[in-house]
This record gives C-alpha cells, structure tokens and sequence, in this order.
C-alpha cells in the first residue's frame, strides 16, 4: 500500500514539473519576442535594467523611467576656458551649484565662467561602428566606456587644452582631435558616457554629436530617444553625493599642497619649516626658570584717545615683521600686477624704472665703439644690492596688497636669538642647548618702548632630542645706553604668554551653503587628522539651510567636538557670531569668528594661541584671496588687506568689548567687521596683524547668496 501511495506521488510530482517547465519556456518564448519587437521598433534595449539589478553598490540602480535624458551638473562662476582649470575648482566633482537634467547634448546657456558635466548612458540605435564629434566655446572633452561600468571610460574627443582653443557651433573639424576614431557599438549594450566642458567669455555652446562609419553618414546631435540618466538627482539635496560617478574624467587636483607630488610653482606654497613646527614637542617651561627677568607688559601699538571716528581703527592697526623670509610677497604675479611693492621705493620713485638702478660703464673700446656690427653688446654696468623687503613698512603693506608680510634681515635677527642663548647657557650648565634652526622670529616695534619678539627656535639638547621654544620677549630700549655692539638683554614680559591647550571654538553662521558647508566640514577634518589637536571645537549656527542637514553631517564628521544651533528668520553675520559666541561658556578659550570659502593652512589652531593673549591681543589674521580660476596649488589674487571679519579672541575679550553689534547689523553685512575693530581699539587691546601662508578664501560664485535673495 505504502508502494502504491510513492508511486502516485511520484507520477504527480513529475506531471507538475513538466508544467511548471512548460510554462517557464512559454513565458521566455514571449519574454524574447518582446524585446525582438522592441529592437525592430528602433527604441532603446532595456534588458540593461537586468543587468543593472546585478550591480556593485558603487553604481545605482538603472529604472526605464531614467530614459530620455541625462544628468547634468553645472560649477557656475569659475574663470578660465579649459577643462583642467575645471578640474581645479575646489567644489569639482561633488558639490555642484546647480543638478539638472538634458534631453540631448546640446547646451548653450547665454552664461559665462561656468563649467558642466554630463554623464549618462547611450542606448545605440544599429549595431555598428561609430564616430563621435564635439564642438565648444571653450573646451570640452568626451569620455565614453566600453560599456555601462563607470571604470571604463576613456577619451574618445576633445576640443583643446590650453582654454584658448574654441570651434563655431557645429564645426567638428576645427582641429583634429574633435572627432574620435570608429568605435564598434553594440544595439544590445548601453554605454556610460561623460562630457566635460568649460566656458570662459563670449558666446557659449557644447555640442556632442556621432554617425556611423560609412560615406553616407553625417553627423547628427545625439538625442533623447538614445540617452538616459546615470541617477535619479530630483529630491535629494544638493550636498548629497553617494551617487555622483568617480571616473578617470572626473579626477580632480588635490586641495592640499601638502599632499600635492608635484612641485608647486609659486614660493609662498612650497614646504617650509614653519608649517611643521606643530610636530616638535614645546621646551619645558622649568628650562626657563630664573633665567630671563621678568618685567613688565608694555603694550605696543594701543589706541591711545578715549574716542574713535567711525571705522578708522584700520588706520591705527600695526604689522609685525617676520624672519625669515616666509614668501607671502606674491613675486610669482608678474611685475604689471606687483610693480606697486617697488613704486614704494625712493629710488624708483623718482621716475626712470629700474634702469635707475644700473650704473652703466661707459669706457668701451674705441674699435668696437665704432664697430656697427656690436652695438653695445660688451656694455657692462655695476648695481648696488637692494634689499626691497628690508624696506617696506606697514604702509606699503596696506597699499600694496600683494607685498606680503615685512621681512627683516640676518643682521637684524641674530643678535636677539645670540642674546638668548647666551642667556640661557649662562644661568646653568645643566641646561646645555643648542641652537638647530631659526624657525620664525616675529617682531613688534614702539620707538618709545622698544621692541618685542616671538622667538621660535628648534634646540637640541645633550639627549640629542629636538626642541620648540615657543616664547615671547622683550627688548626694552634703554635711554641711557648709548648703540653699541654688545647684545641686547632680553626679558619675559609679565603675563605676555600664549597656553598651547587653550581650547579654540570656530564659530560660522550659515545658510543655505551646503556645498561650502561640507568644505568647511573637511577643512576642519585635514587639521584634526593632521595635528591630532583635540582642543577645539567647531560651533555651526544655521539659518533652517533646506539644502543640508547641518546637524547630520557635523554628527558623521571626524572632529574633537561641536555645537550647532539653528536659528529662523533672516540670515545676519553678526546675530548668527553672537548666538555662537553666546555658547562659549569658557571665559578662557579662544574664539575664532570665521568665515566660509576658506583654504585652513594645518597650522591654523597654534597660530591663534600663539597671537591671542587674554587681556591684552587679538589676532586679525590676513587671509590671501584668490583671483577667479585660481588656486591653491597656483595662487594669484591680492591680501586682503582691509578686511577684519577674521578675528581670534578670548572670550573675556569680547564680552568686555560687548560682542558684535546686533542692532546696526541685524540682517546685513559689510562694516560689521570694521566697527569690531573700532570698539577693540577703544578697549586698548593690541590688534596683531600678519598675512598667514596657506590661508586663503576661495573665489566663488555669489549665486544663492544670502544678500542676493
């Protein structure tokens, strides 16, 4: 009975199986003549969307809604013509101005100093081989993979390299490389592609276009019925970027010149010891008991009426010099752009140029004088050295923005760093140090008091461990010493020292930036994970941004600690400064009142402990702002010189001042920073003013801005 029962199972199972696979093979029958029907319908294949539910994580997933259009991102306000100077742009790849999408490739915007890329898939109507052609104002590049993967692109055309090279609208013959060798393509395969482009000035326009290989053929604009998009882009927010494809074409330079392999052309951003002095550990402050006298503070360069006119405390705001020369002088602009750091010199300033400088000699030869085949070709002069530098002073610093911080000389220098370490041997053998490098010797001068320096010297001592003396001194001039050449003595000003732990609070107001915001956010990351210094902390405060939650990406970044607050209304500089100063409830930390679009030299937290003292400094940092299509690795621009939004100060400092002024300046901005200033003056704080290496503000566009709204 039991075999019975087996059996008819068995014979029932089998039955069910052949209809189970009957019908499997019924429905590929219709499933193939389907997409048969498709293909000789001339629509795009959409057995890719098969393939697409197979892909790695790094690629979204394809939906046939995505047809008839491709994804664009357009960098909107960035000088220059060609496609490396998009590549530079600080934003490039993942945070564009603007994500659209186009309907064929085809683009002319009536705009200017904009950048685009487009990426997608092409859906090839014949099997076939095929030619691609471009055409732009300025250039333009287009990349194509050998099939849908973003790891297989490759330049197929491109429409010049230098930004001066352009083509009339539909003139793919221009120049040679505008049309790709034949490449075979396949009706059954969809292929990723990316199109590049970068527009300068005058009539804008990109065009990418393809026929088959064959005499018959012309080249037509590629159009809806053949594209499609990589991603769906229409509700998620501007800074989110998981999806954005990372290609062979979408590489980018590095932002940081440190981590830069090439060697950067201007001085300024060339390694220099001071850049890495965060990485010595600080001389122990025993090494310096009862070694220097202690005297007392004089302030140097303090305000001295009890009123101000309005904004004019730019006028009374001092530079320090420095040593040695730390190549904040923008040498490498050309002398049509510098040629004011030597209108200050008395001697060109007499007129004639630099001939003036020549002493031409004049006793040549009789026979070669009347040798017409050698006019002048043995003249020979003599010139006296000029030290241009050793010259300037704060007024050049101010009217010439791109002299650079005042440099001091050898001579001027070295009889101070003599003085200390005759000092500090002399007190204890013990002690025995040497002198290894002169890092950074920063001076401040009164006629009436005499000078003080920031001495910052790498010392061995008998252990043959490397040092940092970090220290401010003084030396104070004395009346009834008539010059000589013995070495000054120096002395430890009482209560004129900067604390290496000082907590340093950043504070920016924000909205609606999300692009810069995610800068700002991995500026901070670069000095976090190159210094490892936990004491500072970031303070957001954010006008309800609709393009970025804030708050996320401040949780998911990698930074000692932060706050965030988010404030409605209208968006105001000084109510959003004061909100987060307002947070700060630690009378003895540094706060910085910062700004987005900045480049942070790593150096940036030690320079604020080094120039704020609580009670008696502040430090307005000069930032160098880069010119339109400048950047970090290649930096023109000017110092900007006149501008204070940029301060460090303790907080006990500010609440004495009465913080930023909310009435005046509730929902505008512009000579918030100035009026700062005036009432820091009238407080008889000393302003420490320097231009700082590596510290720059981006160009960028003004679009979306909160005063263009």
């Amino acid at each position: 009975m039991d075999m019975q029962i087996f059996r008819a199972y068995c014979s029932i199972r089998s039955f069910y199986l052949f209809r189970v696979l009957l019908l499997s093979l019924v429905a590929l029958m219709v499933f193939t003549c389907f997409f048969v029907y498709q293909d000789k319908s001339e629509t795009p294949s959409l057995g890719f969307w098969d393939k697409q539910m197979k892909q790695t994580q790094d690629q979204p997933v394809w939906k046939p809604e995505f047809l008839g259009e491709v994804n664009m991102h357009v960098f909107e306000d960035w000088c220059g013509g060609s496609v490396h100077q998009l590549r530079t742009n600080v934003q490039y790849p993942l945070y564009p101005h603007i994500r659209t999408t186009i309907s064929r490739l085809a683009v002319s915007a009536g705009w200017k100093n904009y950048g685009l890329r487009i990426f997608g898939y092409l859906h090839p109507r014949y099997s076939g081989e095929y030619i691609f052609a471009i055409a732009s104002h300025n250039n333009a590049e287009f990349w194509l993979s050998s099939d849908d993967s973003t790891k297989r692109i490759k330049l197929m055309a491109y429409l010049g390299k230098s930004g001066n090279e352009w083509a009339a609208p539909g003139e793919y013959e221009k120049f040679a490389s505008q049309i790709s060798q034949p490449v075979v393509l396949s009706k059954n395969t969809v292929y990723f592609f990316e199109v590049l482009y970068k527009q300068s000035e005058g009539m804008d326009h990109l065009e990418v276009a393809w026929r088959l290989n064959d005499e018959k053929s012309t080249f037509e604009v590629i159009t809806a019925e053949y594209l499609s998009r990589y991603v769906d882009e229409s509700n998620i927010l501007l800074v989110e970027n998981n999806d954005i494809p990372q290609t062979k074409a979408s590489q980018r330079m590095s932002p940081d010149p440190v981590s830069k392999s090439a060697k950067p052309q201007a001085d300024m951003v060339k390694a220099d010891p001071r850049d890495f002095m965060y990485r010595i550990p600080l001389l122990n402050d025993l090494y310096l008991e009862n070694v220097f006298p202690e005297c007392e503070y004089y302030p140097l360069h303090i305000f001295d009426n009890e009123t101000i006119e309005r904004y004019d405390g730019i006028n009374y705001v001092h530079y320090s010099s420095v040593y040695p020369n730390d190549h904040t002088r923008l040498a490498h602009e050309g002398i049509d752009k510098e040629i004011c750091f030597y209108q200050k010199d008395e001697t060109y300033d007499k007129g004639g140029g630099f001939g003036q400088f020549l002493k031409i000699d004049n006793r040549l030869e009789d026979e070669e004088t009347e040798n017409t085949n050698n006019p002048k070709w043995k003249q020979v002069f003599g010139v006296n050295a000029s030290d241009f530098h050793a010259k300037q002073s704060d007024f050049v610093v101010n009217t010439c923005n791109r002299a650079g911080n005042i440099v001091m000389i050898k001579k001027q220098v070295m009889p101070v760093v003599e003085a200390f370490m005759s000092q500090l041997n002399k007190a204890d053998t013990t002690r025995d140090l040497v002198l290894k490098r002169v890092l950074n010797v920063e001076k401040k001068t009164d006629d009436a008091v005499g000078s003080r320096y920031l001495l910052e010297l790498e010392l061995e001592n008998t252990q043959g461990d490397l040092i940092l003396l970090s220290k401010y001194f003084y030396a104070l001039k004395d009346k009834n010493k008539k010059k000589n050449l013995e070495l000054p003595t120096l002395c430890s000003p009482k209560g004129f020292y900067w604390n290496p732990d000082t907590i340093v609070h950043v504070i920016l107001a924000v909205k609606n930036q999300g692009r810069w915001v995610m800068h700002f956010i991995k500026e901070m990351e670069k000095v976090y994970k190159a210094t490892g210094d936990k004491n500072f902390n970031i303070i957001l405060i954010d006008y309800n941004s609709t393009d970025i939650d804030v708050e996320k990406e401040l949780k998911n970044a990698n930074v000692p600690s932060y706050q965030f607050l988010r404030l409605g209304g209208a968006f105001g500089r000084s109510p959003g400064l004061q909100a987060g100063i307002d947070l700060v409830k630690d009378d003895n930390s540094i706060l910085f009142l910062c700004d987005l679009h900045l480049h942070f030299p790593v150096t940036i937290l030690d320079s604020l402990r080094k120039h704020c003292v609580q009670g008696k400094m502040v430090f307005a940092p000069v930032v160098m702002r880069l010119e339109c299509g400048a950047t970090v690795q290649a930096p023109t621009g000017f110092w900007e010189t006149m501008g204070y939004g940029l301060i460090g100060i303790y907080k006990s400092d500010i609440v004495k001042i009465r913080g930023m002024n909310i009435k005046e300046f509730t929902d505008k901005w512009g000579g918030e920073d100035w009026e700062l200033l005036d009432r820091i003056l009238l407080n008889k704080l000393e302003v420490e003013r320097l231009n700082i290496r590596n510290f720059f503000h981006f160009f960028h566009s003004k679009h979306g801005m909160w005063n263009n709204e």
